[in-house]
């Protein structure tokens, strides 16, 4: 049986309260991005004036930030997208790719979302394992809820919420009777082993922004490496400088060999 589809035209549908409301959550979410966009671009200015690193060392405390920016700029530019969402159905359409425009829309809402939720978690993650490997002093994973408590709450729920994506949606815990339990503006969630995981956009933006603010403590909580890459080359090999401002203990270690300058 063929399927009839609704004929819409392009003025009828941006002009419509469908896409009106539409654009709004669009709108909404656009400005939660910003948000966090600005807040990235603060948490690095600070971090840089604290620290005074020169610029022609690389330190991944400062560095960390140019790589969540390049990360919210991406999803910046995939949620704009959605305002052509007429224009991406029709084409599919007429390459013979059934579709209406609200499955357009729902799948790549959801598609934007999720990407978004592995791509943060997975560079938020490595972040942390690059201060607990690499930074000679430090509070490690293990620590860390002791110092900044619901900071680390959050990055560990994106961390379950990206486990569910690659579980198919599903809540998926190592010990099958834990449930995952969070908040939402409509109240407490309750997530039992194999049921879907639910979300809603300002929970997302909380979680994000605690996990920027995190980096930005643990940034500023840290030592750096004694032995630093630079940006400067000789025959196409960077160079390295080695951090001088060396206590007496410091010393000692290096020549026990406790340390890795």
């Amino acid at each position: 049986m063929e399927k009839n589809n609704i004929y819409i035209s392009k003025s009828d549908f941006h002009e419509g309260k469908q896409f009106a409301k539409i654009n709004q959550h669009i709108d909404t979410c656009l400005k939660l991005i910003e948000n966090l966009i600005l807040l990235n671009n603060q948490c690095r200015i600070e971090v840089v004036e604290k620290l005074k690193v020169d610029n022609h060392i690389i330190d991944y405390r400062i560095d960390q930030f140019g790589y969540y920016d390049n990360t919210l700029k991406s999803i910046y530019y995939s949620c704009y997208s959605l305002k052509s969402i007429y224009e991406v159905s029709t084409y599919m359409n007429f390459k013979k790719i059934d579709n209406t425009i609200g499955n357009t829309l729902n799948n790549q809402r959801s598609y934007i979302t999720f990407n978004a939720i592995v791509k943060l978690s997975s560079i938020f993650e490595y972040t942390r394992k690059v201060y607990e490997k690499n930074i000679t002093k430090g509070p490690y994973f293990e620590k860390l809820k002791n110092r900044y408590s619901n900071k680390v709450d959050s990055l560990d729920l994106l961390n379950s919420f990206r486990n569910t994506i690659h579980s198919n949606g599903k809540w998926k815990p190592k010990n099958k009777k834990d449930n995952l339990e969070y908040d939402l503006r409509e109240g407490l969630q309750v997530i039992k082993p194999g049921e879907t995981f639910t979300y809603d956009h300002w929970k997302l933006y909380r979680i994000v922004k605690d996990c920027l603010v995190l980096s930005k403590l643990m940034a500023l909580d840290n030592e750096a490496l004694r032995l630093r890459e630079t940006r400067l080359e000789v025959n196409g090999q960077k160079l390295s400088v080695l951090k001088t401002d060396l206590t007496p203990d410091d010393w000692d270690n290096i020549f026990k060999g406790k340390t890795n300058a």
